[in-house]
Formats: structure tokens, sequence, C-alpha cells
């Protein structure tokens, strides 16, 4: 009986170890991989944040002589949640076999992880003084937040080299340059070899 049962276990945990291998490899099976596709969905979701805050409201009618407020700090964190919603649909879409584009991948998350976490901050910060400060108490928060400021935000040489190839070289920038016939598209192909 002791050993019927014992067999009887084991048969459970093979169909059992068994189902969750088949589901695993069905599951990197349909995954894309397509470094062009791969290539034209990071560079997508870029430029749909570069896009909503040419578009924003928010973005427009604030004043940069003006502490920053909680409306203004919303639009930054709804923004940068676009971007990192869609940096979880690539991972979880797409198989990853390109070390540029992987490093691109982490240098543009890892950024707008920082980027969200200082905003985090400074909404609460904002939320316990009741939204009401200075330029000058501004400049002294970030003085005492340094941790947050934007030079220790992680990157990597291909996301800057993004934000490089999708950046006017003017003297006289163009202020709807986003959606203008001269924004640079298909960047990011260049690490899939030639085509």
């Amino acid at each position: 009986m002791l050993k019927k049962k014992l067999i009887h276990k084991v048969l459970i945990l093979s169909i059992f170890f068994s189902f969750c291998t088949t589901n695993t490899i069905s599951d990197s099976d349909n995954k894309i991989n397509n470094c062009i596709e791969l290539a034209d969905e990071i560079e997508k979701i870029f430029d749909v944040i570069q896009i909503e805050a040419y578009e924003s409201e928010i973005y427009k009618t604030y004043s940069y002589v003006d502490a920053t407020k909680l409306d203004y700090v919303y639009e930054a964190l709804r923004i940068n949640k676009i971007g990192l919603n869609g940096l979880d649909s690539i991972l979880t879409n797409y198989e990853i076999n390109n070390l540029d584009l992987q490093s691109l991948i982490n240098g543009f998350y890892g950024n707008f992880e920082d980027s969200k976490n200082a905003n985090t901050a400074l909404e609460k910060h904002l939320v316990s003084i009741g939204n009401n400060w200075t330029i000058q108490d501004e400049v002294q928060w970030w003085d005492e937040n340094q941790e947050y400021s934007i030079k220790f935000w992680r990157t990597s040489d291909e996301y800057r080299d993004l934000l490089s190839s999708k950046s006017q070289n003017t003297l006289t920038p163009d202020p709807d340059f986003v959606v203008s016939d001269s924004y640079p598209t298909g960047v990011l192909r260049k690490y899939c070899g030639s085509l």
C-alpha cells in the first residue's frame, strides 16, 4: 500500500513538472524574436512619451519662474508610468537577444525608475507642506535631497545615444519638432545590423 502511494505521488509530481516545463517553454516560444520589431517598439515608447509631453497642457502652461507644484509632478508621474508600462510590455512580449538593445532598455528603465522615485519623493514633500513653497524652498529641498538629482539617475550609453538622436541640434529650436516631418524615426534599427 505504501509503495502504491509513493508511485502515485511520483506520478503526480512528474505530471506537474512536465506541465510546468511545457508552459515555460511555450511562454518563451510565444515571445517575439525579431530585432527590427523590438527596436521599433522601444523607439515607439520613447516617441509616445515625447508626444505626451509635447501635448501636455500642464507642461505648456508651467512657468519655470515658479516653484514646482503637484500638478506638474503628477503629470511627470503620469508620463513616466506610460514609459515604464511600455517597457514592461516589451520585456513580457519580446525575446531580447541583442546586447545593445538590452543595454538601451536597461538604461531607459533605470532612468525612468529613478525619475519616478524623485517625483514620488517630491510629491510626498509637496503634500506635506500643502503644495505651497517658493523657488528658494525648492532649491533648498533639492540641496537636502541630492540623492534624487538627475545626475544620479541610472542610464546607459545606448539610452543617451537615443536621447541625442531624437534631439534638435539647432540654434532656433522648433517647438513642434516631435510632431514634425524632421523628427527622426527608425534610429534604433542600427543595432540590428545592416538593413
